[in-house]
């Protein structure tokens, strides 16, 4: 292939990297902007002695990595994925349940 086939058959494609890219890059900072979020909030509800709360954070936090692993799962079909969507919704679930039950 040359260079004018490659670059013709980008075109057709319709995709457009830049967005991409932007959104790829939106995710991964939003992903450790929650997860220094969440350890504030854990570490400030355990110094208040509000150790309850934490299992509300805990369950937010393995849903939310549960539920983008099956965004990945669903495109990959790769097996770590789909154990992470597992792991991530029971425990989701298991803390969910047990917030409840306090």
């Amino acid at each position: 292939m040359d260079k004018e086939e490659v670059l013709e058959k980008s075109r057709k494609e319709k995709r457009d990297e830049v967005k991409e890219y932007a959104f790829d890059r939106g995710r991964k900072i939003g992903v450790i902007g929650m997860v220094i979020i969440f350890g504030i909030l854990a570490i400030f509800n355990l110094y208040n002695n509000r150790k309850g709360t934490n299992f509300a954070l805990l369950s937010l936090f393995f849903g939310y990595l549960g539920l983008e692993s099956f965004g990945i799962y669903y495109i990959t079909r790769r097996r770590i994925d789909l154990f992470k969507i597992i792991l991530g919704l029971g425990l989701s679930f298991y803390f969910f349940i047990t917030y409840i039950a306090l």
